[in-house]
Order: structure tokens, then C-alpha cells, then sequence
């Protein structure tokens, strides 16, 4: 086992989603993170909070053993600061002390964010990349408990929300059929427009939007290297991508008419989210269908860059 020298400079944040725990270590100095690893495990910590409310005992032993590795991890790389934040699952849930004391009584210091603070950690990583640290900025964050969608200009925050659209969330009210069905395709995209009509039409408004949607968490990320038949695509790689529009609704329908079988051997996909891909694939395409956007960049620059910075 190698042991790094610690530096005032390394830093880690470990995100528990809804679906991953996932870990960043990274050099941060000057307004910049270099990383130098990034990690991650599902533990599907949300499993059936949307349906009953709680945490499980299950998935709340599983998301801290997770995290005490990670945070083992971070230390023997010679991390300084670690922060751990929870978001969709554990503020949704009415029992999230008891994930908060899990952590505490395994040394770690939980912070469960808002889902506002969650869009400014997202808008602030994905700011940092130089295509996008200026300009017109449109990014969404599909999570398994949420989506934060956030609008930008030069100088302002113009549209902010964080809404309860999830992978995993969607999977457990409407688990789909082996291989999935048209007729369940249908009821999904129909369900996806009536709620992108009534909760995003209104916040948008009159506000003008770029051409190009941003994509931030694993969803994205899945997608691109689905497309480039590749899991070892490099950072630079993965965030000079440019998704069509017609790319994403094409490998929508590819995965829809797939066996979940056939899903988990699809190189790029790890054979655990063959499930959620289904609704994260569709997400996606209902929300650049429905805003015009023509393009999706795919980006690695989310809630845990945007947690190194602040």
C-alpha cells in the first residue's frame, strides 16, 4: 500500500448520490483542481426512500462502509480536507440522522445539502472548465433521486431548481418489463413531457437558452462512453464530446429495445447501471427535446469539483 506525503494543497470530497458513492482527490491551488483520483461504488443509498420515506439499514451500513474506505483512501493519498456530502436520498429521507450517525460514530462529518446548494456546487465545477467559464451556460445533474437544472449568463444565476427527477426514482415507481416495452417507452416519455411542461416551462420562461446542454454526474458520463464503445475514455476524452441531439435519441431507443442482459455487456455501461440507464437515457433526451438544445457535453465537472473549490 503506498502512503502519499500529505500537502496543504490535496484535498478529497466523497458524494453520496442517491445511486454512487463516488470520490474525488485532487490538487486544488489557485483556483484550479487537478485531479488525481476519482472512484466509485454503488450502494443505491435511495433505494426505496421515494417509495416509503426511510433509509434502509441496508443501504445506509453499505453507503458508510463506502465511505470510511474512501475517506482511507483519501488520507493515505496525503489529503488535508475531506469533505462528505449527501444529497437527493438522505434530505429526502425522514431518518437521515441515522446515516448522519453512522458516518459520525466511522469519524466522518456528514453534511446533507440543500438541493439549491447542490445547482451552485455543480454551476461553480462546471465553471471551471475554460470552454465554460464564460458565456451562456445550461447544465443539467441527473441523478437516481434528482435533477438540478441550472441557466446562466456572464453575470448572473438566471434559473436555479433542483426537482424530484431521478433514475432511481423513476425505476422504482415504474420498473420496466424484461427487455422493457414499447407501449412503457411511451408512458415514460409522455409522463417526461407533462412534467418538463409544468415544471420547467414556467421557470424558463423568456430565457434565452445556448445551443449546447451541459451534462454533469454518471448519467452522462455513461452515455458518451456507451457511444464511443469505450470505459477508459480520459478526462479530456470524455469533456471535448459533443452528443447530438439525434445521437441521444437514437441510443434511447437502442437501450429500450434491449434485454437487461444485453445492457450489462454494452462496453462503457457498468453491468450495475443497466437498470437506471433506461431513465437517465430518456431524461435526457425529453429535456433537450424540450428546451432545443442540439447538442449535449458530457462533463466530470459537477457537485464534487464545485465542493473542492468553495
Amino acid at each position: 500500500m503506498t502512503t502519499f506525503d500529505q500537502t496543504e494543497n490535496c484535498r478529497a470530497v466523497i458524494d453520496i448520490g442517491s445511486n454512487s458513492v463516488k470520490l474525488l482527490i485532487a490538487d486544488v491551488a489557485g483556483g484550479e483542481v487537478t485531479p488525481l483520483l476519482r472512484e466509485g461504488e454503488q450502494t443505491r443509498l435511495g433505494r426505496g426512500v421515494f417509495e416509503t420515506g426511510l433509509l434502509q439499514p441496508a443501504a445506509i451500513e453499505e453507503t458508510t462502509r463506502a465511505a470510511t474506505a474512501f475517506a482511507t483512501k483519501a488520507r493515505e493519498h496525503g489529503a488535508t480536507q475531506i469533505r462528505v456530502l449527501a444529497t437527493s436520498a438522505a434530505r429526502d429521507a425522514a431518518n437521515c440522522g441515522e446515516l448522519t450517525g453512522a458516518m459520525a460514530a466511522a469519524g466522518l462529518k456528514l453534511e446533507i445539502i440543500s438541493g439549491e446548494a447542490e445547482a451552485e456546487l455543480v454551476l461553480c465545477g462546471v465553471r471551471s472548465h475554460p470552454d465554460f467559464a464564460k458565456g451562456p451556460l445550461a447544465i443539467i445533474d441527473v441523478g437516481g433521486g434528482s435533477t438540478e437544472l441550472l441557466v446562466a449568463d456572464d453575470k448572473t444565476l438566471q434559473v436555479q431548481h433542483s426537482f424530484q427527477l431521478g433514475t432511481v426514482r423513476w425505476l422504482e415507481k415504474n420498473p420496466p418489463s424484461d427487455p422493457p416495452t414499447d407501449a412503457e417507452r411511451d408512458q415514460l416519455v409522455q409522463a417526461l413531457d407533462g412534467f418538463l411542461e409544468v415544471q420547467i416551462g414556467p421557470l424558463l420562461g423568456e430565457v434565452p437558452l445556448p445551443d449546447t446542454l451541459v451534462g454533469t454526474g454518471g448519467t452522462s458520463v455513461f452515455l458518451a462512453r456507451i457511444l464511443k464503445k469505450s470505459g477508459k475514455l480520459s478526462a479530456e476524452e470524455l469533456e471535448s464530446l459533443s452528443i447530438s441531439m439525434v445521437e441521444v435519441r437514437d441510443l434511447s431507443k437502442r437501450l429500450w429495445v434491449m434485454t437487461m442482459a444485453e445492457r450489462r455487456q454494452l462496453p462503457g455501461l457498468p453491468a450495475n447501471r443497466a437498470d437506471v440507464i433506461l431513465f437517465g437515457a430518456t431524461i435526457y433526451e425529453a429535456v433537450m427535446r424540450r428546451c432545443g438544445f442540439s447538442k449535449l457535453r458530457p462533463s466530470l465537472r459537477g457537485v464534487r469539483h464545485g465542493a473542492l473549490l468553495s
